[in-house]
């Protein structure tokens, strides 16, 4: 089914951004292998957040949610597995994940998932577990879901992962290690690709009181065995999620006001906020009220501009979308690990942007699909069909950029908003005037 997006005029400055979806997830986890209850304020209620919680459900974790809070009910690392397939659906983070947890189980577990991730790489993780002590059999191609884990355990000691390829690996091992019973030593071989969520990882097994240690670059982590601990925290907004809107106040000459954001996030796509700056764009934090402001006085974008954003690839798409409309040389480079997304997010954005006229050019390293160089105009006649590929991100970024064409576009795929953003349509339609949604 398609939507189709006109050209916009904004008669509200004023956005609310939901929280971190991959904050959400990591407190979730430890939280749901923690003793006692662990609380959550404002976190964020989305389908991958929802299967998340799906899946500690069936390992013997509790949710419950209230008003802007979730409590969790952990499993103080005792799984108690309710004879349920777990269904990762296409959240390849959740699969990542259950695949390492299950392991100390002491049952065998199937895990599964939809089309796009039984596509998904999984073999650098698969080959992690087996050298740590895990014993997983394949149901269909080998390295690939869906698999059973016969919860062997976890011996520990030292691993070997790849950096470039998902640093969900990473944290997946990370997130099982103080289960193991030696502890494990990681040494990440390679470019470590999206840093910033191994961050995260860490953040948040620290505040659960699990001993992490590592190198500034992150190549060598060490976690030693311990008990997950309960935590409070109180999380702020995505930064993926922003882009979104931080693209349209770019585009869109005004003063505007974005909620719910942090100065203090560790959330590598916060970079979105230096780049709009050096387009032109004044912004200015309100740490009191978690607020960000910006003023944007322009009535086009002009200049040659280059950015890498291998810590914070979620962008690509957004980055695409708001380069189309730089008159000069916009290039992006850093985005190879996008390739293994949900979809081929640089290819992806190529495709349906030439549709429309726009000069981009795909750029590699060392062979592999890396980034791209926008040659941008003001203004597009619009008029075109577009796919979003089956990826959420695709969409949202498509839609932002074609508020700008001169012609409404027709785009396919919009339900999947509510994998990350289910409140997408509901700020838009406050910013335009318009009446978008999910039908």
């Amino acid at each position: 089914m398609y939507l189709t997006v006109s050209c916009a005029d904004i008669i509200n400055t004023s956005c609310y951004i939901p929280s971190s979806k991959p904050e959400t997830q990591r407190g979730i986890i430890v939280g749901a292998l923690a003793g006692g209850e662990s609380i959550i304020h404002n976190d964020l209620r989305c389908l991958e957040t929802t299967i998340m919680k799906e899946v500690f459900t069936s390992l013997g974790a509790e949710f419950f949610e209230e008003d802007n809070k979730l409590r969790i009910k952990g499993i103080n690392s005792k799984i108690k597995f309710n004879n349920t397939l777990l269904d990762a659906q296409g959240s390849a983070l959740v699969f990542r994940v259950a695949a390492a947890i299950t392991s100390i189980s002491g049952c065998a577990i199937p895990l599964t998932g939809d089309k796009t991730l039984r596509a998904r790489v999984m073999k650098p993780l698969f080959i992690a577990l087996a050298k740590l002590g895990a014993r997983i059999d394949y149901l269909g191609d080998e390295y690939m879901a869906p698999i059973i884990n016969w919860g062997s355990g976890i011996a520990g000691g030292e691993c070997v992962i790849e950096g470039d390829v998902s640093s969900q690996f990473i944290s997946a091992l990370m997130f099982v290690a103080p289960l193991s019973a030696q502890g494990i030593e990681l040494h990440v071989s390679g470019s470590i690709l999206s840093k910033s969520y191994i961050h995260q990882t860490i953040e948040f097994m620290q505040k659960s009181a699990i001993d992490v240690t590592y190198t500034p670059d992150l190549s060598y982590i060490k976690i030693r065995p311990g008990k997950y601990q309960a935590i409070e925290v109180t999380l702020s907004g995505d930064m993926t999620s922003a882009s979104y809107f931080l693209a349209l106040a770019t585009l869109f000459k005004g003063n505007y006001v974005f909620q719910n954001i942090s100065k203090s996030s560790l959330q590598g796509e916060k970079y979105f906020i230096e780049i709009i700056q050096k387009l032109g764009v004044d912004v200015q934090f309100d740490e009191g009220r978690n607020e960000l402001k910006i003023n944007n006085p322009l009535n086009e974008l002009l200049g040659d501009y280059a950015f890498e954003v291998s810590d914070c690839p979620n962008i690509i798409p957004t980055l695409a979308a708001l380069g189309t409309f730089v008159t000069g040389k916009f290039q992006v480079s850093g985005g190879s690990i996008t390739r293994l997304h949900k979809s081929n997010r640089i290819q992806a954005m190529y495709s349906e942007l030439t549709k429309l006229g726009v000069d981009m050019r795909i750029s590699y390293k060392e062979g592999i699909m890396d980034g791209f160089i926008i040659y941008g105009k003001s203004t597009y006649s619009g008029g075109q069909t577009l796919s979003s590929w089956g990826d959420h991100r695709i969409f949202m970024s498509l839609f932002i950029a074609s508020l700008k064409m001169n012609g409404s576009n027709r785009i396919d795929g919009y339900t999947d908003v509510v994998c990350s953003f289910p409140d997408f349509f509901e700020q838009i339609n406050h910013i335009t005037g318009e009446k978008y949604g999910l039908v």
